[in-house]
């Protein structure tokens, strides 16, 4: 072994046993802190094992909740809908830990803010221990710092504030202000009551898709149902209202579950607010103008708004008007001018809105097919609208601006081509 290998080996092993040295006295280091860091815990209750709590805010309103399969429920004074999120938050100050300790005794409540605190959070484990947790003042000495007392008669230590702003919540924040309860998923039928205007009902077929059944039977658009269901369920209230119900209600939602369950909210305007009155709740949730705009929705925007549901459906078209016909074929999937493929677009593509069915004579009639399985869509058309009727289907669908300037384009080159110019 060579002198200059065997330095090198040396060198080695100094710097592994230096290496290896820094890091026993970082670890011992980290764990020192660990150790320092869970002596100053502000409670040996963690949040995952917490069964049950009481939580009273600084004006005075005391909630007890307790913990249930689907998440957290408010039980006293009244059962009430309870948001999970805001009851883990509430729970965070457990995790945390705090910067001193300023007397093992309360001797004086008024000195550190605690004769009435500023809120109270008492826990409870599945072994029934308990930690009692007292927001008092700020400290004098440090703005951001407030006093917390672990328990009755102390201790109290020192907290840095902004770890206490889920727990400085008022009660409100903790009930769930979704106006469902019922998830999207799981519907399976809808009605929306509304004495002034009639109801609008939609149910599921079979085949998962949606059909509405009042004030009209039709297919309904089922991409615009998902966002109207989503919008009925997943909605959010701003705040809770004192609600006296004097007459019927301005609109019932009834949301049914294939389980048979149906979720029934009746709405009240009073005043300049709507107030929902949640099953089983003692006051209102008031909804923002958007919930209630889903609520007034016309159900012609709801219907189906494609007149064909796939290009797989056409392989001939023929047109009609003012006496004259043509029809086309496609050969191996394309058309023999760009024309029919203009149609085929328009014919597969989301219509603008539904509408009550046109009567009278049509500019225009598509047929699909031959036979007895012919298919006709008539359309027509006045000076600022463009609508097409699906045979079968009890509205007429209004073409958007662009949609009807394509077809009276294609219509027009493929029924009026231009003449071709004779050469001399």
């Amino acid at each position: 072994m060579s002198p200059g290998w065997r330095n090198n080996l040396i060198l080695l092993i100094i710097l592994g046993m230096t290496g290896g040295g820094l890091w026993w006295a970082d670890s011992r280091e980290n764990a020192k802190e660990s150790a320092d860091k869970e002596a100053r815990a502000i409670s040996p209750i963690r949040a995952e094992a917490v069964t049950s709590l009481e939580f009273r805010d600084n004006t005075g309103e005391t909630f007890t909740i307790a913990k249930e399969n689907n998440g957290w429920q408010i039980t006293k004074p009244t059962p009430l809908r309870t948001s999970s999120d805001a009851v883990l938050g509430l729970l965070e100050i457990l995790s945390k830990s705090y910067e001193k300790k300023i007397t093992d005794t309360i001797t004086d409540a008024t000195a550190f803010g605690l004769t009435t605190p500023t809120a109270r959070l008492k826990v409870q484990d599945a072994n029934h221990a308990e930690r009692l947790i007292l927001v008092g003042g700020t400290a004098p000495a440090a703005t951001k710092k407030r006093y917390l007392a672990l328990g009755e008669k102390g201790p109290v230590v020192l907290i840095d504030d902004k770890e206490l702003t889920k727990l400085l919540q008022k009660s409100d924040m903790l009930r769930d202000k979704h106006l469902a309860k019922t998830q999207a998923i799981d519907l399976t039928a809808i009605t929306v009551t509304r004495p002034s205007q009639g109801a609008i009902q939609v149910a599921k077929t079979n085949d998962d898709r949606w059909d509405l059944k009042r004030p009209l039977e039709d297919r309904a658009d089922d991409n615009r149902l998902r966002a109207w269901s989503f919008a009925l369920t997943s909605s959010s209230g701003t705040q809770f209202r004192t609600i006296t119900p004097t007459g019927d209600p301005d609109w019932i939602i009834a949301l049914t579950t294939a389980k048979g369950e149906t979720e029934t909210i009746p709405i009240y305007k009073i005043k300049e607010e709507n107030l929902a009155l949640r099953p089983g709740e003692p006051d209102g949730l008031s909804l923002p103008r958007y919930i209630i705009e889903e609520l007034d929705k016309s159900p012609m925007d709801l219907v189906a708004m494609r007149p064909v549901a796939s290009k797989a459906e056409i392989n001939g078209i023929k047109l009609e008007s003012a006496g004259k016909t043509l029809e086309a074929e496609k050969k191996e999937g394309v058309w023999t001018n760009s024309a029919w493929s203009t149609l085929e677009e328009m014919l597969t593509q989301d219509a603008h809105r539904g509408d009550a069915p046109r009567q009278g004579e049509a500019w225009l009639t598509i047929t699909l097919g031959a036979g007895d399985q012919a298919r006709v869509y008539p359309v027509h058309k006045d000076e600022k609208h463009t609508w097409i009727s699906p045979p079968g289907r009890p509205v007429s669908l209004e073409l958007t601006p662009l949609q009807a300037e394509n077809l009276t384009q294609a219509a027009q080159s493929l029924l009026n081509p231009p003449e071709e110019k004779k050469s001399p």
